[in-house]
């Protein structure tokens, strides 16, 4: 019996190690799957997973810029004296109208009476076939008067056309350049056009006498 008790005890000394071994194996497998899954539910960037890759955010779409519209070059001081120069036309269902400054830019008066020639030229500076009609009703005109324009002072005048096309087969006139002569016996002037002399095909060109500026 004492031989009996001794070999069970020897086999349950030699079973108790491996069990052990196996038990500890088991609990390192379980902490081990446990961690990794806490890792996987935190994220890469935290326990908040705050540092995942956020979605980009789209741009919202702008508004196009409307291109500028270009204004010509100041103008230069002619040998008579003056710089003549043109403003944006004002345009009102079909009709547009451009006030004519005449600036005397030199040390003596200049003087100026009636309507001044006018010729509309294409971007070669070659004139259109159109009527230059003195006087209008689109516009306040008091008619021709004799000016005297001093140093540093302006005259004005102002131009009226419509922009009609009524003929498919005859080319519209686009005006580059306003060619003017502010009084008989004056050298021309040529002065760039803000914007096209847009006439259509109306081949008419109406303008006020010279006066004193009204603002």
């Amino acid at each position: 019996m004492t031989v009996t008790k001794r070999t069970r005890i020897r086999q349950i000394g030699a079973a108790g190690p491996a069990l052990g071994a196996r038990t500890l194996g088991m609990r390192a497998l379980g902490t081990l799957v446990l961690g990794t899954l806490a890792l996987s539910a935190c994220g890469p960037g935290g326990e908040d997973g705050a540092g995942a890759a956020a979605a980009p955010v789209p741009t919202p779409p702008t508004a196009p810029v409307p291109p500028q519209r270009s204004s010509p070059p100041p103008p230069s001081c002619t040998p008579e004296g003056i710089a003549v120069s043109m403003n944006e036309p004002d345009a009102a269902m079909g009709v547009r109208a451009a006030r004519i400054e005449l600036l005397n830019c030199g040390r003596r008066p200049y003087r100026l009476d009636g309507y001044p020639a006018l010729r509309v030229l294409d971007g070669r500076r070659q004139p259109f076939n159109v009527t230059a009609v003195r006087g209008t009703r689109q516009v306040e005109d008091a008619g021709p008067k004799p000016l005297t324009i001093r140093p540093g002072r302006k005259a004005e005048f102002v131009i009226v056309w419509r922009n009609t096309v009524t003929e498919a087969d005859t080319v519209a006139v686009a005006g580059a350049y306003l060619e003017v002569r502010p009084a008989p016996g004056r050298p021309v002037v040529i002065v760039p056009a803000h914007g096209p002399i847009d006439l259509g095909n109306t081949g008419r060109l109406e303008g006020t006498a010279w006066r004193l500026p009204t603002r």
